[in-house]
C-alpha cells in the first residue's frame, strides 16, 4: 500500500474552510482595529494591515493548499488517509482495528450536502471529511462491510 490515496474531498470543502478562515480572521480584524486605535504611527499600521493581510491570505490559499492534499482511499486492508496545509500526515487505519464507522452532517454540511466519515478504533477515531452525503454513505457502508464482526476470529 505504497501508493498514495488518490480520492479527494467534495470541491465545496474548499467552501467551508473559507467560510472558517474569514471567520476566525475577521474576528482578529475587528480585535486587530479596536486595538490599533490605542496605537500609534508604525504599529497601529501594523496592527491593521498584517490581521488583514492574513485574512486574505488564509481565505485565498489555505483552502486550495488543504483541499489539494487531502486524499483518502478505502483499500480491503486499511483506510488510507493524507491530509495537511503545509505538513502532510498519513494514517493508515488497518480494517481488522474498526470497531465502528459512522456518518455525520452539521448544520452546513446539510446545506451544502456534504457529511463526514468517521471510524472508530480502539486506539481513538479518525475522519474523512466533507464528502457528498451520498460517498460518504457508500464509504461508511464499505468500510463496515470490510471490517470484521464481532464473532468473527
Amino acid at each position: 500500500m505504497s501508493a498514495e490515496p488518490s480520492r479527494a474531498l467534495a470541491p465545496a470543502a474548499r467552501w467551508v474552510w473559507r467560510a472558517e478562515q474569514a471567520l476566525g480572521w475577521g474576528v482578529a480584524v475587528a480585535i486587530a482595529a479596536v486595538v490599533s486605535f490605542q496605537l500609534d504611527g508604525v504599529l497601529a499600521l501594523l496592527a491593521r494591515v498584517l490581521p488583514a493581510v492574513a485574512l486574505v491570505a488564509c481565505v485565498v490559499v489555505v483552502p486550495r493548499l488543504r483541499w489539494r492534499n487531502w486524499r483518502w482511499e478505502v483499500h480491503p486492508q486499511a483506510v488510507d488517509i493524507r491530509h495537511g496545509t503545509l505538513t502532510l500526515r498519513r494514517t493508515l487505519i488497518p480494517i481488522v482495528r474498526v470497531q465502528h464507522v459512522e456518518t455525520s452532517r452539521d448544520l452546513l454540511e446539510r446545506w451544502l450536502g456534504l457529511a463526514t466519515v468517521k471510524i472508530h478504533t480502539a486506539a481513538g477515531s479518525h475522519s474523512i471529511p466533507l464528502l457528498l452525503a451520498a460517498d460518504a454513505g457508500e464509504v461508511r457502508d464499505r468500510i463496515a462491510d470490510l471490517a470484521p464482526a464481532a464473532d468473527e476470529p
